[in-house]
């Protein structure tokens, strides 16, 4: 959704209309008029007062996070935190801020599997990734597993346009688990096994701890999900894992 739509939503969760709108953030109703069309992009200030005066959700406005208003006890961004963002905003494109935000939860994820992490406040994502370390297996295993997956998203992307239009429920977490499921190789020379066991861990890990949000972002990211998993392994193993063609790792069911 634009930033242009989005005034539009705000105005009409609060019940108010152009007039009103410029009185309460003290501009010209002719520059709310500008907003809303999308001729002007709302400047600094405007955007300042409208998390301060109104509860806009900053969230909601850079990365489309609901909820679209926060009320006091909801907010969740530091006052510090909130004028970073809009710093940012300031100095990116939204396209690149919401990439280079995107990088940055990618990262952190990734980083679940290959290192410990002492927070003990864990997102939805982090709670799956560290689940799938999978005790008792070398930590490479889950690592190279997940960069068959990704690397599967990325040969095959074209699949991507078809869960952009599916209306079902969850239709990114249901790919996830589909392709774990998919896997078929669980053995062959100089690569790890991965038994049935992992593969159902992996499905009840998806299942329990990622939502259908953490999914999307990880599936149209592929690109950086690889990237990250690649820092994470020797030249030489990513080498040898990058020859191998993804198709017959995840045969698609007749």
């Amino acid at each position: 959704m634009k930033i242009s739509e989005k005034l539009q939503l705000i105005r009409n969760i609060k019940g108010i209309n152009k007039k009103e709108f410029a009185e309460l953030t003290g501009v010209a109703q002719s520059t709310i008029t500008r907003y809303e069309s999308g001729d002007r992009e709302p400047d600094y200030s405007f955007l300042k007062i409208l998390f301060e005066k109104l509860d806009v959700n900053p969230n909601w406005i850079f990365f489309d996070e609901l909820p679209q208003i926060n009320y006091v006890d909801e907010l969740a961004v530091s006052n510090e935190n909130r004028q970073l963002l809009i710093d940012l905003n300031n100095t990116l494109s939204p396209n690149e801020l919401h990439e280079e935000l995107n990088k940055i939860i990618i990262n952190k994820a990734i980083d679940e599997i290959a290192g410990q992490n002492s927070s003990q406040e864990k997102s939805s994502i982090r709670k799956f990734l560290e689940a799938i370390k999978l005790e008792g297996h070398i930590p490479f295993r889950p690592l190279l597993f997940l960069y068959y997956i990704f690397r599967y998203v990325r040969d095959n992307n074209e699949e991507l346009t078809n869960l952009k239009l599916d209306k079902s429920e969850k239709p990114y977490q249901t790919y996830l688990l589909d392709l774990v499921r998919r896997y078929s190789v669980l053995s062959f020379k100089n690569n790890p096994a991965f038994t049935s066991q992992i593969k159902k861990q992996f499905e009840a890990s998806i299942s329990m701890y990622l939502e259908e949000e953490d999914c999307r972002r990880l599936i149209t990211h592929y690109e950086q999900v690889i990237k990250n998993i690649e820092s994470k392994m020797t030249p030489m193993i990513v080498l040898a894992h990058r020859k191998i063609d993804t198709k017959t790792l995840f045969p698609k069911q007749k």
